[in-house]
Parts: structure tokens; sequence; C-alpha cells
């Protein structure tokens, strides 16, 4: 008796076994990625070249939103936006009246601000970035370490305090759970000597509470090294969550309420630069990442070194790695910027020149901003380009520019990444 039980609790825990096994089989062909991708960056790059790096790799659609310019709404070239479905909620980052409007994404319409600056209960104060849901919106500082909520119809709702100085960046994720990153831990302010300068944080999880959940740190070499990390962390969504780059340990890692867990390990070799002095002239010769973007099939890395610019394209089906030389576009924060792939959506201007376009880190997007700074180059690249997936929005784009006043607010172009 007791071998058929033990038998049949063999036969089970071999049963289940299978099904767990089958189960993860099933969602790796369903996502078709691995659990942990190499890139190899080590090598010598300078020179290379590639055709076919297109942007029609990772878009499949594009939308243009002419935002609407009253008194009321007056919108300057340092601006975050949060899109919606059915909303774009801009953030105007002028350090003499910074505002947050609401805009009705299908006609680029005015709707109302939304909240107040100050030093109030339910004031904001300098606003880092804005995030939004369908429901509400949420607005970090990271002067207050706090997130401000508010409805979409402006109704204040609550602030989230976050503690001690726990990162650079605050973001928002649907509304579920906050990512601070990255940050040493040290009292900023008067008590800048208290804490462990030494212990690095990647990325600490919080609930919508300013509880935190997990946290991804390590430990920096040396006695109380300078802040000489970069501190804007390259960070995107996929599928919803947040990656982002961490600086330490040369790893990609995606962020959500069930953990911090790594996607990308980037072998740089003697290219990366981890120092505790300060900044040099060799800073220029390491690895520095500006942006990324990604769908099921690419991986899109921009980057530059020994003041040069790069862009690759990473194939996450074969794995293949392709890399261009780059002329590079414009140089802000010890980064020079890549002009990234052949635009053969619509032939505007992508690239991220100082004062000009800007991405957002929504997930699924891509978005560049028309203003008056750069709107002649954005036409010139538009009249010229040739072989256009989508001839009829050029041509819309084209009629748009040809409309806009100098003092009008921008016109957002949206490009929608693939799956």
């Amino acid at each position: 008796m007791k071998q058929m039980y033990f038998y049949l609790s063999v036969i089970s825990m071999l049963f289940l076994f299978s099904c767990k096994a089958k189960q993860k089989e099933e969602e790796r062909k369903v996502t078709n990625e691995k659990i942990v991708y190499e890139i190899d960056l080590s090598k010598d790059f300078t020179g290379s070249t590639c055709d076919n790096l297109l942007l029609s790799d990772i878009v499949e659609d594009v939308e243009y939103v002419q935002l609407e310019t009253t008194d009321d709404c007056l919108i300057g070239s340092s601006t975050s936006y949060a899109l919606t479905e059915k909303d774009i909620y801009a953030l105007n980052k002028r350090f003499t009246k910074e505002e947050l409007f609401r805009f009705d994404r299908s006609t680029g319409k005015f709707i109302s601000k939304i909240g107040q600056i100050g030093q109030g209960p339910k004031d904001m104060l300098q606003p880092s970035g804005v995030y939004a849901d369908d429901t509400h919106v949420y607005v970090p500082s990271n002067i207050t370490k706090k997130v401000y909520v508010y409805q979409k119809d402006g109704t204040f709702v609550k602030s989230v305090a976050l503690g001690r100085c726990i990162g650079e960046q605050i973001s928002v994720v649907q509304g579920k759970y906050i990512i601070c990153h990255p940050g040493q831990d040290f009292e900023a302010s008067e008590n800048y000597e208290e804490g462990n300068r030494n212990l690095y944080y990647g990325a600490k999880i919080l609930d919508m509470d300013g509880n935190i959940l997990m946290a991804k740190s390590d430990t920096l070499p040396g006695k109380k090294p300078s802040v000489t990390l970069d501190w804007t962390p390259k960070r995107w969504y996929y599928n919803g969550e947040l990656n982002f780059y961490n600086e330490i340990d040369a790893t990609v890692y995606v962020a959500n309420e069930k953990g911090i867990f790594p996607r990308y390990k980037f072998k740089l070799g003697e290219n990366q630069w981890v120092t505790t002095g300060k900044v040099t002239k060799e800073f220029m010769n390491y690895i520095k990442f500006h942006r990324f973007h990604e769908t099921s099939d690419y991986l899109f890395i921009y980057w530059n070194q020994h003041e040069k610019a790069y862009f690759a394209r990473f194939d996450k089906k074969t794995e293949r790695l392709d890399v261009q030389e780059q002329e590079p576009v414009g140089l802000r924060l010890w980064h020079l910027f890549a002009k990234g792939p052949q635009n053969d959506i619509d032939g505007c201007r992508t690239d991220f020149s100082p004062g000009g376009p800007t991405c957002d880190i929504m997930g699924s997007i891509m978005r560049i901003d028309i203003t008056s700074d750069n709107m002649e180059k954005n036409r010139d690249a538009l009249e010229k380009a040739e072989n256009v997936k989508f001839p009829e929005k050029r041509q819309q784009l084209l009629k748009m520019l040809d409309e806009r006043k100098d003092d009008d607010n921008p016109i957002l172009v949206i490009y929608k990444l693939k799956k």
C-alpha cells in the first residue's frame, strides 16, 4: 500500500513538472524571448556601416496633434507629456511659470489646467514629470520627493511621500506603483553627510502609499564616492513595464510589482565606465547610452563613445547586432546624440538635437515635438523624403506646418510602435 502511494506521488510530481515545463515552453513560444540577452559592445565600432536600419522596423503608424493655443495655455520648449487614449497632458517646466495642461488627443483642443504651483498641502512644487492613466494624473517632484495625484478633472486626491533621497528620477507606472531611480543613499540637503553614499540604488519600487516593496542596490567602491554616475537613467516601457539601464553592472532590468529582473546584459569590457573620481576628459572615451526603443522583434540602442555617436539594431530572434556610426546631431550633458534609424514612415526628423524633438517613455509610442525652433528643419526633411510608407500623412504634416504660426503650441508627432 505504501509503495502504491509512493508511486502515485512520483507520478503526480512528474505530471506537475511536465505541465509546468510545457507551460513555460508555451510562454516562451508566445513571447519568443530569452530570459536574459547578452549584447557585446566591447569591440571597436569606429567606421561601422549598415544599410536598411529603418524606423519601420519598430513603427507601424503615425498620428499628428496640433495642440490648441490660447492665452491660458502657452507651452514652452521644456515640456513633459503623458498620453492616454483620449487625453494629452503637457507639463510646462519653466521655472517662472510651471503649469500642467490637459488637451483632447483627437482634436488637440485645450480642456483645462490641473493643480497649481505652490507650497500648500495640495500644491505641486517644482514638478519633474507627468504620468497618467484613464482616470488620474500623477506628478512627481524630485525636490519634495513626493508624487501628487489628481483626478483627470483636476480634483486633488493626495500626495505620496517617498522618504529620504532614493532617486533622481521618479516614474509612476499605470497608477499601480512608483519607481525611484537611480540614487545614492544620502540626504540631499542639510544632512548631506548622513547615510551610506556607497550604497547605490538602481531602483526602488514603492506602492501608491509610499511603502517600499523592493529595491535593487549595489555597493560602490571607495570612501564617499563623488556623484559621477549617470543621474539621468535610460528608461523605456515595453509591454507596459518600465525597463532601465543600471550603469553599475551594465545590465537592463525590468521593474514591476513582482520584482526587479535582468533582461539585457551588456558586455562592455574596457568601454564600461564606473569611477569614484571626478568627471574628466576620459569620460567621453567610455560608452554612454542615451536612449532605447523596443518591440517584440528589435531593441534599438543609441550611445556615444570617443566623441562619436552610434546607433544599433539588435534582433531579438537571431541575436544579430547591426551597428552604424553616425554624425552626431548635438551634445548635451556629456551625451552626443545619434540621429538613429532612417525615417521611412513619413520623413520627419527623429533626432534629438538640443532644443529639438524629445522622446516620451510612454508605452508603445515614440514622440517628437515640432516647435518654432525646429519647424523649418522638419519641413526641409519632409520635402526631401522619398519612398515613405505613409505619403498621405507626410502631406498632412506639411499642410499642418504651413498653417502653423510661430507662437503656436507644438505639433506632436506620435509614432505607434509595433507590439
